[in-house]
């Protein structure tokens, strides 16, 4: 059935087919880790990946390729909301996310969860720096104030808005959330 090499007094398999059965094990191992951490109501404590972006959507989502995974996954940074494209800022957002996570290096993402879309939910480092922090700090995103997590983000926010830096630098910019309400009523 296989050819693997079976030892007559251990009863071990060794070869291509041991080899593949622990990669098999240990991606199962990986996925089921973080589709437990993903779900409502899990108490595990978060996974932290070392990815590779691929891509770059918008000013808070991006593709990584991570260990164990065959495609790329689509990550939904957690903690901030950015300009939609088709929003004032909404292209300066999305380049200040590229310049920050270049396609090719390396990302550490710190799994939260998923979201409704089924895109993972992580804090995000670039370039050694924290992904949400500088965007916000930039002018570049919002505070998703209901699901952030790290308080400091508000003073950080609350500076760039005094500064008027991004997109503080107009007088009532639109938040993103109330950009994509307008856009389903009209």
């Amino acid at each position: 059935m296989f050819s693997g090499k079976r030892h007559k007094k251990q009863g071990k398999i060794t070869g291509a087919p041991a080899r593949l059965g622990a990669v098999i094990a240990a991606v199962a191992a990986a996925w089921f880790a973080y589709s437990q951490n993903g779900s409502a109501g899990s108490t595990a404590t978060p996974d932290t990946l070392v990815c590779t972006i691929s891509s770059v959507h918008d000013g808070d989502s991006l593709r990584a390729n991570c260990p164990g995974q065959k495609n790329s996954v689509k990550v939904r940074l957690h903690q901030i909301d950015a300009p939609e494209l088709d929003q004032k800022h909404g292209i300066a957002s999305r380049d200040m996310l590229r310049n920050l996570c270049r396609r090719g290096e390396p990302v550490e993402l710190t799994v939260t969860g998923t979201d409704q879309y089924d895109r993972m939910l992580a804090d995000a480092r670039c370039a050694g720096k924290d992904v949400a922090t500088t965007m916000v700090s930039e002018g570049a995103a919002w505070v998703y104030a209901q699901y952030v997590r790290d308080k400091t983000l508000l003073s950080v926010q609350q500076r760039a808005q005094t500064a008027r830096i991004g997109l503080w630098n107009d007088s009532a910019p639109t938040a993103p959330w109330e950009h994509r309400r307008e856009q389903r009523h009209q």
